[in-house]
């Protein structure tokens, strides 16, 4: 009996290499990471947005005021001697005045502006004077452009300010949340540099809303993180006074906190040169003073450079000194540099800059945000820049809720909106497209109200906020497709019809402004109706389309095509979806 030969071993098959995966340490960060960017951009991202677009409009805040008073339209170059003029004109209306803040005419703003207080009136008021005579300018009571930089960064509700400080803890609160959101947007997004050239609109619902939003966050990712970390690091003393508490003790080693010793160090000046005054107590007010001298000598110190405000207060030991300021456009660091001098003598006390490297990196971070030192041309480059992280925004809010919607209808294509869903397409609806509405709003009410209304800058804003709280009525009952097109529609009409009004109510219409080259006024009103017809795009392209009358015809031609007696039945049209949630009909 033989015994069978060993069969050879089967040769071992070579399978192709099979990549290597992410250990699942990094995939549950990355998740943790994502779960994290989307609840930190959806908990205050409309309060966001809203910062956001105002702090956006901010950077042409003068150019707002000068078109919200237009009997400032056509004024002339400024005198030499405007301070004196204006300051004499002061003196007249207000003799016993303890402290004012002149600041000079320039390119962005031809009028004098001088704020003052007195014994009697401890709150700054502000005056408006002739650039040529000095004297008080009658132009009509409004916050002007104020109002957008006020609210970007305290949420002003009023023209004299009311929870100011609780504002800048909600806004600071709100400017946290989206410095994390953009870091852990960093974490999550791997191809991040390859969503930088990734958009596909006609790919429709959540993959559109994902590449616009991707390529908005990446496209100018440095902008948003610097204005956010800036903007956090302005008001450091209200987030973080229990550091400066520990390095500046209060008088004496007591409780509390010397925050004018604090700011003096931060500001460049010498501790214990401003006087330390509590509410109530007398100043006595300030005597005749001559500016011409004074301006001469601080030109001379910085070599002929310009001037931008002048300040007149007592100091520490009741001395009348005058502060002079350079002009805010000449550096980027901020605040400018500054020279006290003796009112009386003129002699020079004191040169208040920022001298220490951290100081000098505050300040440029400062001025970064700030944007004081802007040209024409690079202020719309940052206008440019804050409208893209606006629409970063509002594309992120609009992609919550687009996955949400698509997630419930793989689940049951019959799916209707849950509460949370219905509320969060509200609050879309209300912010995205009420916002624009409301600001369009406010410069309109700036030309239909009377002069003479008690309070008219408070008006002005009853206006704003009314129509905001309109436009979130409509979209409570209406979070539909219908109701974003006519929220869309309603802003985009207001903005167009400001250059309207304009001409209506002022002499400084396009039919003046455009002929005379005055682009400080004829660019408000062209960008007004840019802007008018961007929204209106917005909202026909919203509007929900009718079935076109050749999508029925082309059965009946095909039946005669073939000598068919009876056409065959036309099918139902399918329903027209949008990838919105909460916009279909």
């Amino acid at each position: 009996m033989t015994t069978p030969a060993p069969s050879a071993p089967a040769p071992k098959l070579r399978t192709a290499p099979q990549p290597a995966q992410a250990p699942a340490e990094r995939e549950g960060f990355r998740q943790a990471m994502a779960w994290l960017h989307t609840w930190a951009g959806l908990v205050l991202g409309w309060l966001l947005f809203a910062i956001f677009l105002t702090g956006t409009l901010s950077f042409f805040r003068a150019e707002f005021s000068q078109w919200m008073r237009p009997e400032l339209h056509g004024l002339p170059p400024a005198d030499a001697q405007v301070a004196d003029k204006a300051l004499a004109a002061l003196q007249r209306e207000v003799p016993d005045v303890t402290q004012w803040i002149l600041r000079l005419p320039d390119e962005r703003q031809r009028p004098v502006s001088l704020l003052w207080r007195s014994a009697a009136q401890p709150r700054f008021e502000a005056l408006l004077m002739h650039p040529q005579t000095g004297e008080k300018l009658a132009a009509r009571d409004t916050m002007g452009g104020d109002f957008f930089y006020r609210f970007h960064y305290e949420l002003r509700t009023a023209s004299k300010g009311r929870w100011a400080v609780e504002g800048r803890w909600v806004v600071g609160g709100a400017t946290l949340l989206m410095f994390i959101a953009l870091l852990t947007g960093i974490v999550t997004h791997r191809r991040i540099f390859k969503d930088f050239f990734t958009f596909r609109p006609g790919k429709g619902g959540q993959r559109a809303w994902l590449d616009a939003h991707n390529v908005t966050g990446v496209l100018v990712l440095p902008f948003y993180l610097l204005i956010t970390f800036s903007g956090l690091m302005i008001f450091h003393t209200l987030y973080m006074s229990a550091g400066i508490a520990a390095a500046y003790p209060g008088a004496k080693g007591g409780a509390g906190t010397d925050t004018q010793a604090y700011f003096a160090d931060l500001q460049g000046e010498q501790p214990g040169r401003r006087a330390r005054r509590q509410p109530g107590d007398q100043v006595e007010p300030l005597p005749p003073l001559v500016l011409a001298p004074l301006l001469a000598t601080a030109s001379a110190h910085w070599d002929g450079g310009r001037l931008g405000a002048i300040e007149a207060r007592r100091d520490a030991t009741g001395r009348a000194v005058v502060q002079i300021s350079r002009h805010e456009s000449d550096r980027l660091q901020y605040r400018p540099a500054r020279l006290l001098l003796d009112a009386a003598t003129g002699q020079v006390l004191e040169q208040a800059d920022p001298a220490s490297p951290a100081l000098k990196t505050y300040g440029v971070l400062y001025g970064l945000h700030m944007a004081r030192f802007a040209s024409p041309g690079l202020r719309w480059t940052l206008l440019g820049l804050g409208l893209m992280g606006s629409l970063m925004i509002a594309t992120g809010l609009v992609l919550w809720s687009v996955k949400r919607r698509s997630q419930a209808l793989r689940k049951n294509a019959s799916a209707r909106f849950s509460h949370g869903e219905r509320l969060v397409a509200s609050l879309n609806m209300a912010t995205l497209a009420g916002l624009p509405l409301a600001c369009g709003v406010l410069l309109a009410a700036n030309r239909l109200l009377p002069l003479a209304t008690p309070n008219r800058p408070d008006a002005e804003l009853a206006w704003f906020f009314g129509a905001w709280g309109c436009a979130l009525l409509a979209a409570l009952l209406c979070p539909r497709r219908q109701g974003w097109a006519v929220l869309l529609a309603l802003a985009g009409a207001v903005w167009a019809a400001l250059p309207l009004l304009n001409a209506l109510t002022s002499s400084a219409h396009l039919g003046v402004t455009l002929p005379a080259s005055d682009w400080t006024w004829a660019g408000m009103d062209l960008a007004f109706l840019a802007v008018g017809a961007l929204l209106g795009t917005l909202a026909w392209r919203l509007w929900p389309p009718a079935v076109r009358p050749r999508t029925a015809a082309a059965p009946w031609a095909r039946a005669r095509s073939s000598g068919m007696a009876t056409p065959p039945a036309l099918p139902a049209p399918s329903p027209v979806r949008h990838p919105l949630p909460g916009l279909n009909p």
